[in-house]
């Protein structure tokens, strides 16, 4: 795995990746490509001036690329229940309390997700029970409050389901709040974007693909803390322990 982080690395200093451009799974195969099932997910990496020429597809619905920071993470993991029951790992919010990541600064696991709760309405004071399956796949926009271990204070998140099929699925999230460290804006509203593609590619394997779109200043130099973010929720919502060895970035 140091031997991964290590290609990581390399990418973001060379700018290999510059003209091999992230493609979702809408329309032929996804890159980067699925990873094997077992094996850690496919991260690559591409910083904003490795940007300027790309042009999100428009299954992403995104009409500007990837901001300061874009990364794309590619995995593959077995899971036998229903596409409904897997949505609803999406809608349990307040279940990612306790969410763990690799911290790049501290060289030790933290805890990201220190408090999560659904919403009524884009207020983090509207608190209500976790969102159904049957309430995301209306494709209204919901909304869920996050505080992590590094901000201060809550942020309010839109979701919404864009595709609920029986092998596919597709939901995009972004922040609707700042997000502030102490006194410093970290990120506008709409500076964290992400999208997942689950779609189930033979029997009760299924592929995930994620894309997180970062608009900040302060993305520089803490690439590998957001891999590993983007890892959590991917180990997370695939039903894995968030804080297996060993972490993806250094």
């Amino acid at each position: 795995m140091k031997a991964t982080a290590f290609a990581i690395l390399l990418a973001w200093s060379s700018g290999l990746l510059a003209q091999d451009f992230p493609h979702p799974p809408c329309a032929g195969p996804p890159q980067p490509f699925y990873a094997k099932n077992g094996d850690p997910p496919k991260v690559q990496v591409w910083e904003k001036d490795s940007l300027a020429s790309w042009t999100p597809p428009p299954c992403t619905g995104w009409a500007q690329g990837g901001g300061d920071l874009l990364i794309a993470l590619a995995g593959t993991f077995t899971y036998a229940g229903s596409a409904d029951a897997l949505l609803s790992r999406f809608g349990a919010v307040s279940a990612m309390r306790g969410i763990r990541y690799w911290s790049a600064t501290d060289k030790s696991w933290r805890v990201l997700v220190t408090e999560a709760a659904a919403l009524d309405k884009p207020d983090a004071k509207e608190r209500r029970p976790d969102f159904s399956a049957r309430e995301m796949k209306t494709g209204l926009d919901l909304f869920f409050a996050q505080h992590d271990s590094r901000s201060t204070g809550e942020v309010v998140y839109r979701m919404r389901v864009r595709e609920a099929g029986a092998d596919r699925l597709v939901l995009e999230l972004e922040n609707v709040t700042a997000v502030h460290v102490f006194f410093l804006t970290y990120f506008r509203p709409g500076g964290m974007k992400f999208l997942y593609f689950l779609e189930r590619r033979a029997g009760e394997s299924w592929g995930f693909y994620a894309l997180l779109s970062a608009d900040s200043w302060s993305v520089k130099g803490n690439e590998a803390s957001f891999i590993n973010r983007v890892t959590a929720f991917y180990r997370y919502f695939t039903g894995a322990p968030t804080d297996g060895e060993p972490p993806l970035a250094h």
